[in-house]
């Protein structure tokens, strides 16, 4: 507790979290799955229609920020 207070007197003094950035990193899939607009009958699915050529995968999403938002991202391939 007294680091969390020290922490919070100096950035009165010194404001040091507005300079503050961090990141963090995540693995996510990447479907990459488009709609079509197609005439259904009421309570049929609509059709998904994947992009030809292009298969499910993995990626890296690396995001930076500071107090402000988001700095800058990076989606990364797998491997």
């Amino acid at each position: 507790m007294n680091a969390c207070e020290s922490l919070l007197n100096r950035n009165k003094i010194d404001s040091f979290l507005k300079r503050m950035e961090t990141g963090d990193e995540k693995w996510v899939n990447n479907d990459n799955v488009k709609r079509k607009r197609s005439w259904s009958k009421s309570g049929e699915a609509v059709q998904t229609v994947a992009k030809p050529g292009f298969t499910a995968s993995k990626v890296l999403l690396c995001v930076w920020w500071d107090l402000q938002g988001i700095i800058h991202y990076e989606l990364l391939p797998y491997g």
